[in-house]
């Protein structure tokens, strides 16, 4: 492939993804990668409604919160009452098909892309959709999630800000989130082949806070959406 868009943490913010989207059909991607966490948000159903009727070619893998929306994870599995309360809302408002699809969603991907080569994409790390790899991640601690990784290049998500770096020989990218991002005040997303290009894109979030607040229960969520 030549390009390839890969978007990752949409956490239910429809807004966000239409407007990334848009902007990646504008674009010459040859296929696009949701890189998980797709319905633990505000807008679940609608987010899955836009997902699973892609007209772009697109291959999904399963984040952690995609895990606990689709088994309906509470208190017993040791997590907190409020995200247990967010896991059971969400899978509240998706529908039995919505449902099977996350559960049946892959853990990860490779694609060989112009440029670049092999391509792994994972949610978190290649060993966890839960472990976090950071911008200032020790490589130390770093060394044991991706020795086993045969790809040069590990596309991944889970902490919602976009980075770039190098760890023993590998070279590791940070997507970012487009519903929920850290340090950035729109969608964020990379568009990989044959070079690697951190992308963020404008979107009215006053709009989509307001969307949010016109909800049926618009204060389960404890979060800023922007």
């Amino acid at each position: 492939m030549k390009r390839v868009a890969a978007i990752y943490d949409i956490h239910g913010n429809y807004s966000a993804l239409n407007a990334v989207l848009e902007e990646i059909q504008q674009s010459d991607a040859d296929a696009i990668v949701v890189g998980g966490d797709l319905a633990w948000g505000p807008q679940p159903a609608l987010v899955m409604e836009r997902i699973m009727a892609p007209e772009e070619n697109i291959f999904i893998i399963k984040g952690n919160a995609d895990r606990e929306v689709g088994e309906r994870h509470g208190i017993e599995k040791g997590i907190d009452k409020w995200v247990a309360d967010i896991n059971h809302w969400c899978s509240d408002q998706l529908t039995d098909a919505q449902i099977e699809f996350l559960n049946k969603l892959q853990d990860n991907i490779t694609l060989k892309i112009d440029g670049l080569g092999d391509v792994l994409f994972v949610h978190g790390s290649p060993r966890s959709d839960e472990e976090a790899i950071r911008q200032d991640t020790p490589k130390n601690e770093i060394k044991p999630m991706i020795e086993t990784v045969n790809q040069d290049i590990i596309v991944c998500g889970h902490t919602h800000v976009q980075f770039d770096r190098s760890v023993y020989d590998k070279r590791i990218i940070n997507a970012g989130s487009v519903g929920l991002p850290s340090a950035a005040s729109g969608a964020c997303w990379v568009m990989l082949g044959p070079e690697v290009d951190l992308r963020e894109t404008e979107y009215d979030y006053e709009f989509a806070a307001n969307q949010i607040r016109h909800m049926k229960d618009p204060d389960i969520f404890n979060l800023s959406y922007k």
